[in-house]
């Protein structure tokens, strides 16, 4: 049903003036002609609640009409300038009423005397990988122990190894093409003690091996520095791995799962950078043979400043700062 209202200017008699007329009319014959919107929108309603008595529904009042007595739309008017002030109001959420602004009190004075001059600092440091410590992401490394005890009990755990081992006579970029199609499998990331969240291998690694690229956005120097800059305003964690001194990868908005992999002052791997088809790679190696369920982790290797940045790697090797 398609309805449409309009108004238009009629003349009765050349010595009267003008005046507005309502016409409403439907596609079902309804049609109403008056000078008074009041009367139009009376004999509409009337009409309106005989159809619906006539189709045994409940009669709308002047509220239900308007649709200002559905919850959402209450939801919002409560939260107009000004209605705590309505003393007699029985709201129907009662956290927009009196007691959400107290009206006596006295608010309190900037130092500069303008709110506006005032600095923005922010309350809290923004996490944007917080869904990964989800407790409805059962997502846990194997233990540890359990793969020792299957090593020395002789089951074969070490396949990733064995068919791995076999690619280092390959060349570099079929070795790069490989881990790419099998990353998924051997790595996941899960909650560190060293630091929020870290990454873990699911399966063996052998020495050597090839285990992960440290991809991402790729950029020049000038603008690492404006967007760490940027990040630290906004209270996101930044990560950046330079390349040389004319390339650094940018992985803090999109990157791969190397940009999990903690620092420790005894790492298990390390980082390379290699050519893969012109173009350079950073890439991360076992240093040694890691067991599954073990935590990935390399050296940073950050420069010396006079503000330190504390380590808690926890290793035997700790030199207690990162820089």
């Amino acid at each position: 049903q398609q309805n449409y209202i309009r108004c238009k200017r009629k003349e009765r008699d050349p010595s009267e003036k003008t005046f507005p007329v309502f016409i409403v009319a439907t596609e079902d014959g309804v049609y109403v002609e008056t000078d008074d919107a009041d009367d139009a929108w009376t004999i509409i309603s009337t009409l309106l609640q005989r159809i619906r008595h006539s189709k045994h529904r409940s009669v709308l009042h002047g509220l239900a009409m308007w649709t200002l007595a559905h919850d959402s739309v209450v939801h919002v008017i409560e939260q107009l300038p000004n209605t705590q002030r309505l003393e007699e109001y029985s709201f129907h959420f009662p956290e927009h009423g009196p007691q959400r602004c107290h009206l006596n009190r006295v608010l309190p004075v900037p130092p500069g005397g303008c709110a506006r001059t005032l600095p923005v600092v922010r309350k809290s440091y923004i996490d944007q990988f917080a869904f990964l410590n989800h407790p409805h992401r059962n997502v846990k490394p194997p233990s540890v122990d359990d793969s020792k005890l299957a090593v020395a009990m002789g089951d074969s755990v070490n396949l990733y190894s064995r068919r791995t081992t076999s690619l280092g006579d390959l060349p570099m970029a079929m070795r790069y093409r490989h881990i790419m199609r099998t990353v998924k499998e051997v790595l996941c990331v899960c909650p560190s003690n060293i630091h929020g969240r870290g990454l873990y291998c699911m399966q063996d690694i052998s020495m050597g091996e090839m285990i992960i690229e440290y991809s991402g956005t790729l950029i020049r120097p000038g603008l690492c520095d404006i967007r760490e800059k940027y990040y630290d305003s906004k209270g996101i964690g930044s990560y950046m791995f330079r390349i040389d001194r004319q390339e650094v990868v940018d992985a803090t908005m999109s990157g791969s799962m190397a940009r999990f992999i903690n620092h420790s002052c005894d790492p298990n791997c390390y980082s390379r950078i290699i050519n893969v088809e012109g173009r350079k790679k950073i890439i991360i190696f076992a240093e040694r043979n890691i067991v599954r369920g073990e935590e990935l982790t390399y050296d940073y290797k950050f420069p010396s400043e006079d503000v330190k940045i504390p380590c808690l790697c926890g290793t035997e090797k700790c030199r207690k700062w990162m820089n």
